[in-house]
């Protein structure tokens, strides 16, 4: 078994780690004995996503693609996932967007915590049963299926169709399978999951299947009330079905799930699933990038629990802030096992009495980022004393509101290795990681960000894991970003408090050249819209703290000259806004509009004029918002041909 304390994640390259994610993936689902704990699986895969997030390991896995041993087959009806809502006012939104009326009718299931699966019926008899796997191919499972409870080779009425269900292991059941099982499921989520796709087919009997929808082209239900008849008529089990009215009645038994009978479920649930009861109004709504838009899940709070902290760990961020890493007693929370918890800021620590060995309670905010939410039992008197030097430099620690501050901004190697990454990260230098920018850093090669702009060749060819080949292609993207605008300059250099809208409004009040802007004063800022004494001072203290950066960047590159603004083009004074991908970076679109006299805002309302967007329907709030109050969709094409 692969533990995490078995590696050097230092020395392991991105392939070696794939294959190893892979490798752990298969064992899992094809029944041999699994090759590392949940907890190193999803340790790893969040250290490659972070290395490389496009690595061919995250399109691989619940692809068609990926080996798991069994056969594919393409899916009848569609098996996407639910767009996610977590509060009552998403929820409302969520169906305004769609211009649903509040009291259209909506049936509310539990959100099964399993494995979607699709089984296919020929004139009520079984044909196969397919894993949801990427929502168009899946896995053929039959062979595991029928020997799952409620599972029916035979229905009451001949029916030709598709039945999709959640596989689950109950919480009886997952007690039955610990006591035989020498597999190390963590949860019932993980079992269900694991158990399904087991090529020996073994303990599928320990496995519950629970209907939640049905299709066939012989069918013309008019509701999902209709449906979930239809299935009992067959003989199917049925998740637990409740109609409501309206949102407000939807509501009501949200609260009752999420305060009583969730707790008395004999599964694992995650939320509930909300449903437009008219089937004609679900399908006028259709599908968007394979989710129903008629569907909705309202998901449940993250779980949390209890556990010990054993340590606080203080890590110094590029701008120099000191901020705590809660270490905890191992514990598993949503199904993931945590160690570490984010604490925010000294000013939370304070404000929860935290010391070491307090028994505190632990969540995953949006079941992903685990945090301290607070103290449950004080096991130690008084609050943790918070370091005076910086962990990294040693230079003894300000207090700046909410934060501890470490004032070494020249010469601490956090904040040094900080403001190089986002140089490259603001830039969009692509091919150079975190690890080569230490690489570098440490072989003397940088300590600026103008010194990206010396490197050579030869710099590359002495570090371990790096080459002529890898060098040449950094250095052929750094080399591409040698003219720069005033405001990439500026924005390249991290000055705090200094965004990019910040310095081109700068630029727009007549400070249009570098040394004026370094040569900034509060009392030229503080008249500007929106900056006010305090903004003003932390920007003019902020550039004096980054000016051996800038300067470094100034010595380097050529200033593109700023294009004076179009007043008479078609677009001056409107109002743009911007959603979805786009063809080339957001910010030299953004610069075309600027340039050409127009605005841009963050989000849309009655007063913005046009939202580019290179899609033709989009489940983005911009997007929504923008067909109700039936503002202008123009593609980057319409709004080149706009400007000229």
């Amino acid at each position: 078994m692969i533990q995490l304390s078995d590696l050097d994640l230092n020395i392991i390259s991105e392939s070696e780690l794939g294959q190893m994610l892979v490798d752990a993936k298969k064992a899992y689902y094809t029944g041999g004995k699994p090759i590392m704990d949940d907890h190193t699986y999803d340790t790893l895969e969040a250290v490659l996503l972070k290395k490389n997030p496009h690595h061919r390991f995250f399109k691989l896995i619940g692809s068609p693609n990926f080996d798991t041993g069994f056969p594919k087959k393409t899916h009848t009806m569609p098996m996407g996932s639910q767009n996610k809502v977590t509060s009552y006012t998403e929820l409302q939104k969520y169906f305004q967007l769609k211009d649903v009326p509040t009291d259209a009718g909506f049936i509310v299931q539990p959100k099964c915590d399993g494995l979607s699966l699709e089984i296919e019926y020929k004139q009520g008899r079984v044909v196969d049963a397919i894993t949801r796997g990427d929502g168009h191919i899946g896995d053929l499972i039959t062979q595991n299926v029928v020997k799952m409870q409620n599972f029916l080779p035979q229905l009451k009425l001949d029916f030709t169709g598709s039945i999709r269900c959640e596989i689950v292991v109950t919480f009886n059941d997952f007690q039955k399978l610990n006591q035989i099982s020498p597999d190390d499921y963590s949860n019932p989520r993980n079992a269900a999951s694991g158990i399904s796709q087991r090529l020996d087919g073994k303990y599928s009997e320990f496995c519950t299947l629970m209907a939640v929808d049905i299709a066939s082209e012989e069918l013309n239900l008019a509701s999902e009330s209709d449906q979930i008849d239809y299935l009992k008529k067959l003989g199917i089990v049925v998740v637990d079905s409740h109609f409501c009215p309206n949102l407000g009645e939807v509501e009501k038994i949200y609260q009752q799930f999420e305060n009583q009978q969730r707790q008395k479920y004999p599964f694992e649930l995650d939320g509930l699933v909300i449903k437009i009861n008219n089937q004609k109004l679900q399908q006028q709504l259709g599908q968007k990038n394979n989710r129903p838009k008629g569907q909705v899940a309202y998901k449940f709070p993250a779980q949390s629990d209890h556990t010990r902290l054993l340590d606080v760990i203080w890590q110094t961020g590029p701008y120099g802030s000191v901020t705590p890493v809660a270490q905890v007693e191992p514990v598993e929370v949503s199904g993931a096992i945590i160690s570490f918890a984010s604490l925010a800021n000294y000013q939370l620590v304070k404000e929860m009495d935290l010391n070491i060995g307090d028994i505190v309670e632990i969540s995953r905010r949006g079941d992903v980022i685990p945090h301290i939410e607070k103290v449950i039992s004080k096991v130690n008197p008084g609050t943790i004393d918070p370091p005076k030097l910086c962990p990294v430099c040693q230079t003894p620690l300000i207090l700046d509101n909410k934060f501890l501050r470490c004032p070494n901004s020249l010469s601490c190697p956090a904040q040094m290795l900080g403001t190089l990454r986002l140089f490259c990260s603001t830039l969009d230098i692509k091919g150079i990681s975190q690890k080569t920018i230490e690489k570098l850093a440490s072989a003397g090669k940088l300590k600026l960000p103008g010194d990206f702009y010396k490197l050579e060749i030869q710099d590359f060819i002495n570090l371990e894991g790096l080459g002529e080949k890898s060098g040449s292609n950094i250095i052929s993207q750094i080399q591409a970003k040698r003219q720069l605008s005033l405001v990439q300059v500026f924005d390249a250099a991290s000055v705090p408090n200094f965004s990019a809208a910040r310095i081109r409004q700068v630029i727009d009040a007549g400070f249009d050249t570098a040394q004026k802007i370094l040569h900034l004063t509060v009392s030229d800022l503080e008249p500007l819209p929106g900056f006010q004494v305090t903004l003003a001072t932390k920007i003019v203290t902020g550039i004096a703290l980054r000016l051996d950066s800038i300067n470094s960047i100034l010595s380097q590159v050529t200033i593109q000259e700023s294009k004076a603004k179009n007043q008479t083009s078609s677009i001056s004074g409107l109002n743009f806004a911007i959603t979805g991908e786009l063809s080339r970076p957001r910010k030299l679109i953004e610069a075309d509009i600027i340039d050409a006299g127009g605005k841009l805002v963050s989000a849309v309302s009655k007063n913005t004029d046009y939202l580019v967007c290179n899609q033709s329907d989009s489940d983005s709030s911009k997007f929504q918002a923008a067909k109700k109050l039936q503002i202008k969709i123009i593609s980057e094409a319409d709004l080149q041909n706009l400007i000229k």
